[in-house]
């Protein structure tokens, strides 16, 4: 993919990007426990589903290996407690995921801190309610071109 940014541009995002890190390296340094952004995103699937097996978590990423996404789910189960396994009662080959309360919670925490830091730069960058619209409308089509470049289906990673 080439860039299409421009130097200036691609140096000013690339610029608030750290400063973004930046905000959510001291927010974990509030958080004993601390998410990773495929936690963060297993548990959104999740949370917008309700139950899944690992083949179909597995599938929302498809650059990411089963195996990988079983271990993740492993982890959220075993060393953290955010998820439930369960053996399909139709299938014993096929591990059913889902959240737990505190699962539920770890997540409410995550996205309150995303909301936060994402506040943070709308207060400093002071957006009008007409750049809100703009970005809304840009945010939607970056959105819907992500989805066509990482082979997702119908924007299946927020589903």
């Amino acid at each position: 993919m080439e860039n299409t940014m421009g130097p200036d541009l691609e140096k000013s995002i690339h610029e608030l990007s750290m400063r973004m890190r930046l905000i959510k390296a001291a927010q974990e340094d509030k958080s004993p426990d601390e998410l990773s952004e495929r936690d963060v995103f297993l548990l959104q699937l999740l949370d917008g589903r309700n139950k899944m097996a690992v083949s179909e978590i597995a599938s929302a990423y498809p650059e990411v290996s089963e195996s990988t996404i079983s271990t993740a789910v492993t982890r959220l189960w075993r060393d953290k407690g955010l998820v439930s396994k369960t053996i399909s009662p139709t299938n014993q080959r096929v591990t059913i995921v889902q959240l737990t309360d505190m699962g539920k919670a770890a997540l409410e925490t995550a996205m309150q801190q995303r909301t936060q830091r994402f506040n943070a730069l709308f207060h400093a960058i002071q957006v009008t309610d007409e750049e809100k619209e703009v970005l809304v409308r840009v945010c939607n089509r970056a959105a819907k071109y992500l989805d066509e470049y990482l082979g997702l289906r119908n924007g299946a990673a927020n589903k």
